[in-house]
């Protein structure tokens, strides 16, 4: 599965934007003219320069990812030119039906927190305008106001339920994604996700590979509805254990944890503590005192620039840490590490 996917939000937001930029610039470059001729010179400038903003952000996106800030900036760019028109402008022309556009475009842009500001802040600077620009007739101005307002409400609440269900459809997917079912941990996909896209400074980072020693004795004696329950309570441990860590079912019964600390001798501490609180805690799971231990394998960033050379080295020191007697942890050598990071 291609990790980009996850990103399902920003990937829509940015097609959102380019299109909305697209169009707003087109209709802002038109209206700009026409402003000129007429002699609305602030109006006309204002439209010319939010047009030119479009074209550079379509030119920006093609080329570069999405960043909030660039929703933001056009909301606030659209509700300011839409607002204005309507200021200088009389209601006979209908330039307030732009309003109606406007919760729309923030929510599909924002998201629901944004959004809901920016919609009541529209609707009330907008009801401002209107009842300044009263007609005589009480009627009129009456009729005009409550056809106005259930017209933008209706349109915010549809956009507000909308975004919602679209959020959490989109988490709930991204869950299905990423995480394991039986203990709640990340996936391998989680693992890359997090690895390649959210984590930024790698520079400290730890991988711990770790391995439940004899695992399949606990389902042949125990069965593998017990065994399932001690694999979710491992994954709890190991959450509650590394607080600030990462954890992920890479296997079976094999676990990675990522970690950033500021030393190897650090990693190794927290490493030892790990495999000592596994043996230290009793697992008792339908009524059977479970004992376990664990075999650890520790790798770093530094010597490993890339989560598949990680986890290689890793699994290495795994596999030495199973076949030199279990409940053990390994991590590479100095000398080891000083020969891997000659060549980088």
């Amino acid at each position: 599965m291609d990790i980009t996917a996850l990103n399902s939000t920003k990937a829509l937001r940015k097609h959102v934007l380019v299109w909305m930029c697209l169009f707003f610039g087109s209709v802002s470059l038109f209206f700009s003219a026409l402003n000129v001729f007429s002699g609305v010179y602030l109006l006309g400038f204002l439209e010319f320069c939010f047009s030119i903003y479009c074209l550079y952000t379509i030119h920006h996106l093609s080329k570069h990812a999405l960043r909030f800030w660039q929703s933001v900036v056009m909301c606030v760019l659209v509700c300011i030119i839409v607002l204005y028109a309507n200021y200088i402008s009389e209601p006979k022309y209908g330039l307030f039906v732009w309003s109606f556009a406007l919760p729309v475009l923030c929510y599909l842009l924002m998201g629901k927190r944004y959004g809901i500001f920016f919609s009541g802040t529209v609707l009330f600077i907008q009801s401002l305008i209107l009842l300044s620009k009263s007609s005589p007739d009480p009627i009129v101005n009456l009729n005009m106001a409550i056809n106005l307002l259930l017209a933008y409400v209706s349109i915010w609440t549809v956009s507000h339920i909308f975004e919602g269900s679209r959020a959490l459809s989109s988490k709930r997917l991204k869950n299905l994604a990423l995480l394991d079912p039986l203990t709640g941990a990340g996936n391998r996909l989680s693992m890359n996700h997090y690895f390649e896209v959210e984590l930024v400074d790698k520079t400290n980072t730890y991988l711990f590979l770790l391995d439940l020693d004899y695992f399949k004795q606990i389902n042949d004696k125990f069965g593998h509805d017990v065994g399932d329950k001690v694999l979710t309570e491992i994954a709890t441990l190991l959450r509650i254990t590394l607080a600030k860590g990462y954890v992920f079912r890479v296997g079976g019964e094999e676990f990675a944890v990522i970690h950033s600390f500021n030393s190897k001798d650090e990693a190794l501490f927290a490493a030892e503590k790990l495999r000592e609180t596994v043996e230290k805690t009793p697992f008792n799971i339908e009524g059977h005192a479970i004992k376990l231990t664990i075999s650890i394998g520790v790798a770093d960033y530094q010597a490993n620039p890339s989560l598949e050379s990680i986890f290689i080295a890793a699994d290495k020191q795994l596999y030495k840490a199973k076949r030199l007697g279990r409940n053990k942890v390994y991590a590479s050598s100095k000398e080891q590490l000083k020969q891997i990071e000659v060549p980088a």
